[in-house]
Order: structure tokens, then sequence, then C-alpha cells
């Protein structure tokens, strides 16, 4: 039979922990926006979190065809920018994005 008698969830407050600096942001309309917002000026669509060994988070910026690096104390580096729509990332077990 079911269990019923479950604690109530902890309740944890969110908090931002950073946002895409504004030197960054590319208010344009792309091939990716008229696909997905048609009409709308899209400065970034960050998606595929991903962590590294060394605690720094990686993101992809679909729309612009850039991969972004944040460190822990929050720094944003462009590692990447080509012609394409990245989509979510992984690291390997070699370290290797």
């Amino acid at each position: 039979m079911w269990n019923l008698s479950f604690a109530p969830p902890e309740v944890i407050e969110a908090r931002v922990l950073t946002r895409l600096p504004d030197d960054f942001r590319q208010a344009r309309v792309t091939p990716w926006s008229e696909a997905n917002k048609p009409g709308q000026r899209i400065d970034s669509f960050l998606e595929g979190p991903s962590f590294d060994r060394d605690g720094n988070l990686w993101l992809t910026d679909i729309p612009n065809g850039r991969i972004f690096r944040v460190d822990a104390g929050g720094a944003w580096t462009l590692a990447a920018q080509y012609d394409g729509w990245p989509n979510g990332s992984a690291f390997h077990r070699d370290g290797s994005l």
C-alpha cells in the first residue's frame, strides 16, 4: 500500500547565480529566432549546462552559435563561436567537451 506519511519537502530559496553579461548580448533576428520566435529579436538562448572537472559551468547559446564558460567567480568567457546551433553539451571521461 502507499506510504503517505512523507515529511514535507525542504524549502530551498533560489537565487540568481549569474547572468549573461550585457557585452555578450546580441539582440538580433537569426535563422534560429525566425524558426522558433518568428519576428522577434533574440539576444541569446542558453542551454546545455554542464560542469567540467574544475567546476566551471559551460553553456551553449543556440541562436548565436556560441559556447560560454562561467568560472566559479561568475566571470564569463566566450570559448567558441561558429556557424551552427550548439544545443547541449557533456563532458567525456577524458575531460573533453
